[in-house]
């Protein structure tokens, strides 16, 4: 089975976003879609909280932020997996939040298309409690780095060193962008 990224259509009553191609890795066909929620974080100072990922795996060596969040698991909402992904990677309460709106982007390399529904996610970053990160996680975030908004779009769109890195931080540039630019428009 081969989906067409620029056919697929989502039934939701959201923006979308972005739809972008992966145009690094060589195509080879997409043969699932993957659904995730993804949280654009502020502290109480008005910094955006992005995890710096160290390392390498099978899409090669990374060093780039991204959002917190991850893929919905059996029987979980879109609020319910981003609130649950917030919590185990940052180790933060989520206290307000708002539907942002989705990002379709692809993934030569894993066959895959991913529906990302960003959410701005307000959070104290003086509440921490225990964090329940994955094995891959606990070797891969190396830290949660806080910034100012132009300066998270500026290391977001060019922070970047390897084709993985690049993939990632694009799409969470365009939440971020979509975001700042119409963050008096989106509800709560």
């Amino acid at each position: 089975m081969d989906i067409d990224l620029d056919r697929i259509s989502f039934e939701i009553d959201w923006p979308i976003i972005a739809r972008i191609k992966d145009d690094l890795f060589p195509y080879e066909g997409y043969d699932h879609v993957r659904y995730t929620a993804r949280a654009l974080l502020e502290n109480q100072n008005g910094d955006f909280g992005f995890l710096h990922i160290v390392g390498e795996d099978f899409f090669g060596v990374r060093d780039h932020l991204e959002t917190c969040g991850g893929g919905l698991e059996e029987n979980e909402d879109l609020v319910t997996c981003m609130m649950r992904e917030v919590k185990e990677e940052t180790g933060m309460t989520v206290k307000k939040m708002r539907l942002v709106g989705s990002v379709v982007d692809s993934y030569n390399k894993i066959n895959r298309i991913t529906l990302s529904t960003f959410f701005h996610c307000l959070v104290d970053d003086r509440e921490i409690s225990d964090m329940k990160r994955t094995e891959e996680e606990q070797i891969l975030i190396k830290e949660l780095v806080w910034l100012k908004p132009e300066e998270a779009l500026d290391r977001l769109n060019n922070g970047w060193t390897s084709d993985v890195d690049l993939i990632v931080q694009r799409r969470d540039a365009a939440a971020l962008e979509y975001y700042l630019e119409n963050k008096d428009k989106t509800s709560e």
